[in-house]
């Protein structure tokens, strides 16, 4: 799977599945960077910086999608299909978001030095940096390399203690909590970048110190974090990969089911209770965000878009992109050509 990545971002090593990198607002003041698709751990080192959940600059809501006749998925409308033209708590979480001394949105947040902010594949979000000395460091793991790691279950577990939650995951860390995760996380740009007989065996042990390191985190900061992942949230996560590699062509909830060996009803069931969202609603995330991506940098025609993402026409894809974003994709593109 391709991750879409900021130009800050570079593979550890040539064609490695994980990328570390440094952002700074010195030089270019407002400059916003999407993260999305990836497992994404991002702390910052200076000054601040705003994070809005989504793929655009504001908060955005998951909007109903088009209606068809029937659907299996009994309390969800309908994905566009080809031919279906009708288609702490405080939590030491931090507690400002948006501009300072102002309310936070929801889905939007304020990092301070010393915050770490994680972002599993099933979410997505701009950070913005306004200052000339807000810097971040990020690292990120693709989620198919992520999955092989075995020291990556017990990170997803505490990961999933946020699944539902309106707030994005931000953990503020102590001042030997910083030092320690960002000592860690400077091994990764250090790594040889050869074809050393072990490079590949130290890589992985690498994440599986620095995701041991964050699970550790993650389980001090949250009050009766579980030690285990439980079964809806591991169906979940198997849905979730599914979801990333198939949801351009895969719009049926059944295809996901028949793939878990689950019934449909189960796995609605599963999907809402684990994160408050229905599947096509999961669905629509995807196919939104890839959608934001083709508009603003590929030279697609608008009807090429919409049958990339398996829309049965040009008008049902404008219908689903404005019932998402507020706007046409026509719009769209033509503001973000302005920007």
């Amino acid at each position: 799977m391709q991750i879409p990545l900021p130009d800050f971002l570079h593979p550890v090593t040539a064609g490695a599945p994980v990328y570390c990198g440094t952002a700074s607002g010195g030089g270019t003041p407002g400059r916003s960077m999407v993260l999305e698709r990836g497992f994404h751990f991002v702390l910052c080192t200076g000054g601040s910086a705003l994070v809005v959940e989504g793929a655009d600059t504001a908060a955005r809501k998951v909007a109903e999608l088009p209606h068809a006749a029937e659907s299996r998925d009994t309390d969800e409308p309908n994905m566009p299909t080809p031919g279906n033209t009708d288609k702490g708590h405080r939590n030491e979480m931090g507690d400002k978001g948006g501009a300072a001394g102002s309310k936070p949105r929801k889905g939007e947040r304020r990092l301070q030095q010393g915050d770490l902010l994680l972002l599993s594949p099933s979410r997505t979000a701009t950070l913005r940096l306004d200052g000339a000395h807000d810097t971040l460091e990020c690292i990120c793991i693709d989620p198919d390399y992520f999955d092989t790691l075995p020291d990556g279950q017990p990170l997803y577990n505490q990961l999933s203690g946020y699944l539902g939650d309106d707030r994005l995951p931000v953990v503020r860390l102590d001042g030997t909590q910083y030092g320690a995760l960002r000592l860690t996380a400077s091994l990764f740009p250090a790594h040889p970048a050869g074809s050393g007989l072990y490079d590949e065996a130290i890589l992985r042990h690498l994440c599986s110190l620095f995701l041991l390191q964050t699970a550790g985190l993650l389980y001090r900061h949250r009050a009766n974090a579980p030690a285990f992942v439980k079964r809806p949230n591991e169906i979940f996560r198997s849905f979730k990969r599914l979801a990333v590699k198939n949801y351009r062509t895969a719009h049926d909830i059944a295809f996901y089911a028949g793939r878990l060996h689950i019934s449909s009803t189960y796995l609605s069931r599963i999907v809402k209770q684990v994160t408050g969202h229905t599947v096509k609603a999961h669905l629509a995330e995807l196919l939104c965000a890839d959608a934001r991506r083709l508009l603003s940098c590929s030279d697609l025609d608008i009807k090429e878009i919409a049958d990339t993402l398996g829309f049965s026409d040009q008008s049902a894809f404008g219908k689903f992109f404005a019932r998402q974003t507020g706007c046409s994709p026509l719009r769209f593109r033509r503001e973000r050509a302005t920007r």
